[in-house]
């Protein structure tokens, strides 16, 4: 199974996220959790995400950036849910590994506004603080799908190429990973 967390505080109003996530849904062992409507009060359910990770292979992070960073509800989400002791050991000998060690990791996010706006990251480290992450919780990284913005019917087609071919990848990673 693959879990996909998708996080946008304005879920209705973003087409091209929705156009994407349509052409996923109905893939073969994806679960879709759109975190603003399973907690709009930020009051996460840890214990049922962690039950419900736990029986993952792997993770997807699908969220719109805005300067760089993830909704709050999203960073929230990983404070909470991904904790010392539970998706990783903290042990630096590597002892005893965590609930997430093995499961891919993937991104997909669209950074938000006009296209006029300048990029205010570097491509390079706009997502060390995840890596981190996968890496401290010893998950397989795939490499992020940074969208452009979609301005038409061929690049949304394109895009949901993209993300479909990103699942894939994931889903051979995850279970040659696993054994």
């Amino acid at each position: 199974m693959i879990s996909l967390l998708y996080a946008h505080p304005y879920s209705l109003h973003a087409r091209e996220d929705q156009l994407l996530l349509n052409a996923v849904q109905n893939w073969p062992g994806l679960e879709l959790r759109d975190l603003y409507q399973l907690y709009p009060d930020f009051y996460i359910d840890v214990a049922t995400e962690q039950k419900m990770l736990s029986h993952s292979n792997a993770v997807v992070l699908h969220y719109p950036l805005q300067w760089g960073l993830p909704p709050a509800l999203l960073v929230q989400y990983l404070h909470k849910v991904f904790v010392k002791g539970w998706a990783f050991s903290g042990d630096t000998a590597g002892a005893s590994a965590g609930a997430m060690q093995g499961k891919g990791f993937w991104l997909v996010s669209q950074a938000v506004g006009k296209e006029k706006d300048p990029d205010c990251c570097d491509p390079k480290s706009l997502y060390k603080p995840l890596h981190q992450l996968a890496d401290a919780c010893g998950m397989v990284w795939q490499q992020p799908l940074l969208l452009p913005v979609l301005n038409d019917a061929t690049s949304a087609t394109q895009a949901a190429e993209q993300y479909r071919s990103g699942l894939q990848q994931l889903a051979l990673t995850s279970q040659t990973g696993r054994s």
